[in-house]
């Protein structure tokens, strides 16, 4: 099967492309521009994809790339991933994930106006951040409750994915959306905690930090899933022939921001001073999010297979072993 995936040089989209390539699929990738930037895809992976570029900003270059490909599945990943960087840049994030989207869903239009039996299925990678103050503390998010932002970046996913529904309605288009909190594995960058702390921390064991940690709260909980149980739900969910509309993934079990750090710690050996930084704190914040996916769970008879402590372990491993050879970048697929 044909298959494309947008931002197929981004955290998810690497590990995804790896699940694909090993399920037997054929792969194009798109990036913002060529050569992809690859942190965890094998040289083998990496050359068993056919790189495109092509900018989701752009519709013509989406067009040219659906029209080149002619994926029977596309798995839509491209855009901000970071809640960070959505906060830095808020105008240019929801063009990005929500009009990106829009040029995706009208590109796939443009090329079925000519070939009428095209009818790709779409995944769009949603988020957990869309549900925004519907979380209550010790309540589980399921797909039914409502999509309330209150952060930049929850905002240009809850946007994204109503484009997603309206296109799915008002077109025909074989849309679903995924619903993702807390991803973790090898490959994020730092500007989410858990490749953070093992940043700061891989910095201090390496000699050239201050011999500090810098945190934010350390006491609320979130839900972490691996990314390698988090493409095989993406996946799974794409061979179902008549899909929900959208289905969260989620472990549903929260764990204390402060336990991730103490599991890091731990593997590196090491007990720095721990500062709080304001600006690392967010107002009005949720103390437990927790996600349901009971959903997929009935689906497709998922359920994740790695502790997140032993993922968290692995991220502090992998991200020290290229702090010790001197490569303290990390690539982020953004909009490509």
């Amino acid at each position: 099967m044909k298959v494309l995936v947008t931002g197929a040089d981004g955290f998810v989209g690497e590990h995804l492309v790896a699940e694909l390539l090993a399920n037997g699929y054929d792969v194009a990738g798109s990036t913002l521009s060529l050569p992809p930037v690859r942190d965890t895809l094998t040289p083998d992976e990496a050359s068993s994809i056919d790189w495109k570029a092509a900018d989701i900003r752009d519709h013509d270059a989406l067009v040219r790339l659906i029209s080149a490909v002619r994926p029977e599945h596309i798995y839509h990943l491209a855009g901000f991933a970071s809640g960070a960087l959505a906060r830095e840049n808020a105008a240019l994030s929801l063009n990005v994930n929500a009009g990106g989207t829009v040029n995706l869903f009208e590109a796939v239009l443009s090329v079925r106006d000519d070939s009428p039996e095209f009818n790709p299925r779409i995944l769009v990678m949603g988020s957990g951040d869309a549900y925004g103050d519907a979380a209550r503390d010790g309540v589980p998010l399921s797909e039914e409750m409502p999509l309330r932002p209150v952060s930049q970046y929850g905002l240009s996913k809850a946007a994204q994915e109503l484009a997603a529904h309206t296109y799915r309605r008002a077109h025909g288009l074989r849309i679903l959306v995924l619903r993702s909190f807390n991803l973790v594995g090898p490959g994020q960058a730092p500007n989410f905690v858990v490749p953070d702390f093992c940043a700061q921390v891989s910095e201090i064991v390496s000699g050239d930090g201050r011999g500090e940690m810098l945190v934010g709260n350390l006491n609320v909980e979130r839900d972490f899933t691996d990314v390698r149980d988090g493409v095989e739900a993406l996946r799974r969910v794409m061979q179902l022939e008549n899909p929900k509309a959208a289905y969260n993934v989620a472990s549903g079990r929260p764990v204390k921001i402060r336990q991730i750090l103490d599991w890091i710690l731990d593997e590196a050996g090491i007990k720095p001073e721990i500062h709080v930084e304001s600006s690392r704190l967010r107002e009005n914040e949720v103390a437990c999010i927790q996600g349901d996916a009971s959903r997929l769970r009935t689906d497709i008879d998922w359920v994740p297979q790695r502790s997140i402590e032993t993922s968290v372990r692995e991220v502090y491993r992998w991200t020290a072993r290229r702090w010790e050879r001197g490569n303290t970048e990390f690539g982020e697929g953004g909009i490509g």
